[in-house]
Formats: C-alpha cells, sequence, structure tokens
C-alpha cells in the first residue's frame, strides 16, 4: 500500500479525534461551572486559554514546522493534544466536591420542644406554636385554625387513622420530603372537618399534634438529616425551617468558593497547551497532502478529509449527549433527571476516552517513517519547496536574526495578496457569527423550545453538523466535476453565502413560549417579583429555578412559589408531586402537569437547520482551495498560519463575548451570586432572545458575503485546478519513477 494512504487514514483520525474533543468541551462548561461553582464569566475565560494557547504559536509552529519532518510535527501536536484531554478530566478526581460541614445548632434548638408542648394536656396554641408544624400547615388553615378557642379537654391516648407507614404496607411505597408527614396529614385532614364545621371537637387534631411533638424528642438526629436533604435537594418547597438550613448551606458553599481557583488553574493551563496542540494538523498537514496529491485530486481528497473532520463534532455532541445522562458522581440524587436545570452530567468520562483513543495514533504519525528518496511509495514529508531552497544554498549560514528578518517578508507577501485578505476576512466574519452562536445555542434551545441538555446535544450532532458534513463533501465533489476553477469558484461561494443568509433570517420568524418562559412572561405585571400573599410565608429568597405546573398548565418558578409543603415520591419514579400548595388550584403541582407546546416550532426549527448547515458545508473546500491557491507554493503554511492567528484574534476570541453580551440583553431573571451580584441568568424574554441572537448573526454574515463579493471580483486569473507547471514536471517525474517500479525490465 502507498505511504500516502497510510499517512493519509492516521491523519484523517487524528484530526477526528481533534474534532470530536473540540465539539465535546461545549458540552461540558455548563457542568463544570455547576460541578466547581465558576461563574460563567469565569468559565468563559477559561475557554479562551486554547485561543491564547493558538494564537501566538500558530505563525511560527507553521513558518518553522513546514522545514521540518511535518509528519513528526503533526505526531507531536496530536500527542499534546490528547495529554491535554487526560488533564482536562483530572480536577474530577483532584479536587473531589464533598459535603459540606454545616452548623446546625439554630435549627436543631428550634427542633426541640418546650416543656408545655410536651405537657400531658397543651393547648392548640402551644401546639401550633412548634415550628415544624407551622412550616407544614398552609397558611390560611395555620390562621383560621389559630383563631378557634382553646379546648382543656384532656387529651386521649393517640390513636392512628390508619396512614402511619406501618398500615400503609402492601400499598404504593409514598416517600415524603416532610418529617412523619403522614401524622400532619391527619392533623390536616381535622383541622379541615373543624374548619368547614364537620367537627366541634379538637381532640383529634390536638391527638396528632401532640403525638407528632413527642416524637421529635429522641428523633432530632434522624430529623435534622431529614431536613439537611430537603434543603440540598434541587427543588425548594415552602418552610422557613427547611429554607433557613438552605440559607446557612448556601453561605458556607459561598466561603469555600476559593477552591474553584485550583481547577480552573488546572483547566486553564490544560486549554492553553490544547490550543498549541490543535495548531499543527491545518498549518502543516493540509500542504502536506498538497505536496503528495495531484492537484485535480485535491478537491475530492479535501473533501473527504473535511467531511471526516466534520464527523468529529457529530461523535463529539453524541458523546456529550451520552455522558450528560449519568450524574458525575455516578450517584444522582432523589428527584434530580438529566431534565432538570441543576442536573450535572458526568463530563469527565468523555476526556477520559477522547485522550486516550486519541494517544495511539498520535504515536504511530510521530514515527511515520520517511521512505527511500525515488522509490515507488517515497511521501514528500519535507517541504518540496523550502528543500529547494535549501538545495540552492540560499538557507545555509543564516543568522537568526536573517531568518527572522525573511520571516518578516514572507508574512509581507502573503499580507500583499488582495485575494489572501479578502478571503480571511470573510473566514474571520464566518466563524465570528458561528463560534458564538453554537456555544450559545444549546442555552438557546433549552430557554426557548424546552429541550433537555442532552437532547440539544444530540440533535445538534444529527441536523447541524451531520448536515455541514454532508454539504462539505458535495462541496468537493461539486467542485471537481464542475472544474470551478479561479473566478467560478468565487462566485459558488458567494452564492452559497447570500443562500445561508436567507436561511437564518428565517429562523427570526420561528418562535416558541417554552415553560419558563412562560413563568416570566406570567409575571410581566409584577415586573417578575415572584413573591405573593400566598407564599411570603414560605422564605422562597434562596429558591433556585425549577418549573412545576398545575393542573390547569400554569406554571410556577418553584414548588416553594406555589406554596407547596410537602414534596412526595412515588416508589422510583423520579417526577414528584408536591402538595398542600396555596398558591395553586387543587393544592398539587409537578412537572407532569407541565405541557411543551413547542412541538412544532421545534420541528420547523430544526428543518431550517439541516439545509441552512448543508449549504454552509457547499462552501469549505472552494473556499479552502482559493485560500490555498492565491499565494506562491512555498508560502502555503504560513498563509494557514497567518489565517488561523487571524480567525482566532478576531473571531473565536471575542465571539463568545459579543453573543454572551447580546444574549444577556435579553435576560429578565437573575440568580444572586454570593456578593449579591448578578450571576447566572433564569429566565430570558422569549421575543429578545430569538429576534436578537439571529440578527447578530445575519449581520455578521452579511458582512461576510461583501468579502465574498469582494474575492470574486479579484480573482479574474485564480488557479486552483491546474497544475502549475514546474510541480506538473515533478509529478511526471515521480509518476515515471512509480512505472519504472512497476516494470523494472523496461
Amino acid at each position: 500500500m502507498d505511504r500516502i494512504y497510510i499517512f493519509l487514514g492516521l491523519f484523517s483520525l487524528v484530526y477526528f479525534l481533534e474534532a470530536i474533543g473540540g465539539s465535546y468541551i461545549n458540552s461540558a462548561v455548563q457542568n463544570i461551572e455547576r460541578q466547581f461553582q465558576m461563574s460563567s464569566r469565569t468559565s468563559g475565560f477559561m475557554i479562551s486559554a486554547s485561543d491564547f494557547g493558538y494564537i501566538p504559536s500558530v505563525v511560527f509552529i507553521a513558518h518553522f514546522g513546514s522545514k521540518g519532518n511535518r509528519a513528526r510535527w503533526i505526531g507531536a501536536g496530536a500527542i499534546l493534544v490528547s495529554i491535554t484531554y487526560l488533564m482536562l478530566a483530572s480536577p474530577n478526581f483532584l479536587f473531589p466536591q464533598g459535603h459540606h460541614d454545616i452548623n446546625t445548632t439554630e435549627v436543631t434548638a428550634q427542633l426541640k420542644p418546650n416543656e408545655r408542648q410536651l405537657s400531658e394536656n397543651p393547648t392548640l396554641r402551644e401546639l401550633l406554636a412548634y415550628p415544624l408544624i407551622r412550616d407544614r400547615m398552609p397558611h390560611d388553615v395555620y390562621s383560621a385554625v389559630l383563631e378557634l378557642e382553646d379546648e382543656t379537654t384532656p387529651i386521649e391516648e393517640y390513636q392512628s387513622m390508619g396512614n402511619s407507614p406501618m398500615a400503609t404496607t402492601g400499598r404504593l411505597s409514598n416517600r415524603t420530603y416532610t418529617i412523619d408527614g403522614w401524622l400532619i396529614d391527619e392533623a390536616l385532614t381535622a383541622a379541615d372537618e373543624i374548619i368547614n364545621g364537620n367537627s366541634t371537637s379538637q381532640l383529634t387534631l390536638r391527638s396528632s399534634l401532640s403525638h407528632f411533638i413527642r416524637r421529635r424528642t429522641n428523633s432530632t438526629d434522624r430529623d435534622i438529616k431529614k431536613i439537611r436533604i430537603s434543603a440540598a435537594a434541587p427543588f425548594t418547597y415552602c418552610g422557613q425551617l427547611t429554607n433557613s438550613l438552605r440559607s446557612i448551606i448556601k453561605k458556607s458553599k459561598c466561603k469555600e468558593q476559593t477552591s474553584s481557583v485550583y481547577p480552573f488553574t488546572v483547566f486553564f493551563v490544560s486549554l492553553f497547551f490544547l490550543g498549541i496542540g490543535r495548531t499543527v494538523p491545518w498549518s502543516l498537514g493540509v500542504p502536506l497532502l498538497d505536496d503528495n496529491i495531484k492537484k485535480k485530486s485535491l478537491p475530492a481528497y479535501f473533501g473527504a478529509i473535511s467531511s471526516i473532520r466534520v464527523l468529529g463534532p457529530i461523535c463529539g455532541y453524541l458523546i456529550g449527549s451520552a455522558c450528560n445522562k449519568f450524574y458525575y458522581t455516578l450517584n444522582p440524587p432523589n428527584g434530580l433527571t438529566p431534565a432538570d436545570p441543576t442536573w450535572i452530567g458526568a463530563w469527565w468520562i468523555g476526556f477520559l476516552f477522547i485522550g486516550t483513543i486519541a494517544f495511539f495514533p498520535s504515536v504511530l504519525l510521530f514515527a511515520f517513517p520517511q521512505g527511500k528518496k525515488g522509490s515507488s511509495s517515497a511521501l514528500q514529508l519535507h517541504d518540496v519547496h523550502k528543500e529547494k531552497l535549501k538545495n540552492t544554498g540560499e538557507e545555509n549560514d543564516r543568522t537568526i536574526g536573517m531568518k527572522l528578518k525573511d520571516f518578516a517578508k514572507a508574512c509581507k507577501s502573503v499580507l500583499s495578496k488582495k485575494i489572501y485578505i479578502g478571503s480571511v476576512m470573510g473566514r474571520v466574519c464566518d466563524i465570528l457569527a458561528f463560534k458564538g452562536y453554537i456555544v450559545f445555542l444549546p442555552k438557546y434551545l433549552e430557554n426557548h423550545f424546552g429541550i433537555p441538555q442532552y437532547l440539544v446535544h444530540r440533535y445538534m450532532a444529527m441536523f447541524g453538523v451531520f448536515g455541514f458534513g454532508l454539504g462539505t463533501a458535495a462541496g468537493g465533489f461539486i467542485t471537481r466535476k464542475l472544474k470551478l476553477n479561479g473566478r467560478r469558484a468565487a462566485a459558488f461561494v458567494m452564492i452559497v453565502s447570500a443562500i445561508n443568509v436567507c436561511l437564518y433570517s428565517a429562523k427570526i420568524f420561528i418562535g416558541c413560549e417554552s415553560i419558563v418562559n412562560s413563568i416570566g412572561l406570567n409575571n410581566r405585571e409584577t415586573n417578575y417579583n415572584f413573591t405573593r400573599e400566598c407564599n411570603s410565608q414560605c422564605a422562597c429568597e434562596n429558591a433556585r429555578l425549577y418549573p412545576v405546573c398545575d393542573p390547569t398548565g400554569f406554571a410556577y418558578f418553584s414548588p416553594c412559589h406555589a406554596g407547596c409543603r410537602e414534596a412526595k415520591q412515588y416508589g422510583s419514579d423520579p417526577v414528584l408531586d408536591f402538595t398542600s400548595c396555596q398558591c395553586a388550584p387543587g393544592g398539587v403541582v409537578s412537572k407532569k402537569y407541565c405541557e411543551n407546546t413547542c412541538k412544532t416550532s421545534t420541528v420547523l426549527f430544526f428543518l431550517t437547520v439541516l439545509p441552512g448547515s448543508f449549504v454552509a458545508g457547499l462552501g469549505v473546500v472552494p473556499a479552502m482551495l482559493i485560500l490555498l491557491r492565491c499565494v506562491p507554493p512555498e508560502s502555503r503554511s504560513l498563509s494557514l498560519g497567518l489565517q488561523g492567528m487571524a480567525v482566532s484574534l478576531f473571531g473565536t476570541l471575542p465571539s463568545p463575548i459579543i453573543w454572551g453580551l447580546v444574549i444577556d440583553a435579553a435576560c429578565l431573571v437573575w440568580d444572586k451570586t454570593c456578593d449579591g451580584h448578578r450571576g447566572a441568568c433564569s429566565i430570558y424574554h422569549p421575543e429578545r432572545l430569538r429576534v436578537w441572537m439571529h440578527l447578530l448573526y445575519v449581520g455578521i454574515r452579511i458582512i461576510s458575503l461583501l468579502t465574498d463579493i469582494y474575492v470574486w471580483k479579484h480573482s479574474k486569473h485564480l488557479n486552483i485546478m491546474d497544475e502549475p507547471a514546474s510541480e506538473e514536471k515533478d509529478n511526471i517525474r515521480r509518476n515515471s519513477i512509480k512505472m519504472q517500479a512497476v516494470h523494472p525490465d523496461q
């Protein structure tokens, strides 16, 4: 087998695995933020470390790496990339997030009943003053019972009404987060009978409440444990005692936030070296293939390689989707599912997998043999044009200063090409629009259409990245089949860019109001203040977003804001019912009542994603060939390095920042950080978010379209398909050597 095909296979595999990691990082960022308590600003700066490593190194690696064994350079860069992926997984093991040591003295003191509450015959008011009883009873019921006159009738020995755990044997397993909820349910039933006039005696009510308090004397530790479980749960329900402990836990976490400095440092250093490693395959691999493949065959080869590389993000998002279905500790808490906004996926599994798999082909590429010169299987691992300069003696005995001066002249020569400048500006605009859009697209789809995060990554792989890869392969085939040379290729890129602008403009009009969005829209009149009279006694200040709905479909920010005082879980069903909800009709809310009305809009959106990504991929191969052919052959690696630096400096680096500012401008409800400042956004204005995101994308792509028109105007004499005269002679010579090797007697 010809060495070029072996090299091509290894190179494509390394390129493929590097692309997997690039997209997988996007799926891991949000989980890393949650696990290590990082703000979005911190994680955004952390992700930019890759560009901090890429920008200063890409030009020098492209220039000096082209003078050596390019296969070895590519292999070394790929080994560095695989090691950095393993380093990215290490913070999960180096800095495990354990349980916080919480001071529960204040809560414990409130759990201790006083002497009168433990007496033989306590009054109703004395019993109602106990914190757990006050928290568990709906405020209207509590107020109505409190207005009753105290009876002095002696309390008889407690008789169960059949609701105790022992009495429910054989029934559907029912677990509540409320302490002795079955006893409180008995008390609530008795209270309702008194309020509605069905009973005139307080004995049953007082008996249940008294028995409840007496059970607290020997179960303080167990009660504290259950309250702590409730306080640490991903949902919040009404109860001052539980929510006060939640506040204590939050303050404790705030004090320990400095611990995120160490994992941040590991992530930053790893991503910095990842940026250096990923400079090599593109800037050295493409020119190496260009030296060893006929120019007429290049579109097909480039299309195939680009398609293989595009399959990387598909696999990256699919791996991210699979990993996000596992909790980061591999032991998820009760009541939390991958569809919940507080879920932390097992992001570290993907990095371990990718880093391990990528290491082996990288080592093989590093040790790739040169082959004997003149043989039929010889592979030009050194730049042919650089070697010619060496053979003329021009590169001998030159000082570092002279080489740097030549480097500056080479840069000036490349930057003087009008087609090159226009092409680079167009690709910078493409990345400026695409990078920020793709980073925040999961957030947009999750908030605007209510799609769970793990499904978002799956859909992005199925529709977006697959369509782009298919378009890239088709673009290479069309370029070769129609022989798009010079101006025709530039016109093709220009037309594709115009179609892309039109398709993304259509997305401005595809809108929907998800469950989360409806929470904001339902509270416009109160200026997004979710506290009402019915939940004013619940201490919901630290409640996190946990959307639930009542049977009518009305959505609440959390069970606490619905005035719910109990959470019930039936069997192993992760979807909980929240009961005794004073703000909700029927007194019950649950996620199962939240109907997704965005199915049609979601289908329409992804119907535009597939053709949009396909059209975007069509222009990749001809645009790459234009960029490669508009400079002298000896400057190709340098031109790709300069392009990579420009794309990173003016596209990749600022894009997430610009998009973040625009998206934050559409925020309606902010979380609060430990110091009281704005944290992450909980609820967005759906119309602003949709319109501003896509207007920004379309606006930047219009600028890209103008640069494509500029390239088309100046590409009259550009040749991207035909063999240059000097290289054609070299190919004839190499073919004659191969013929002699096959027929040695001739």
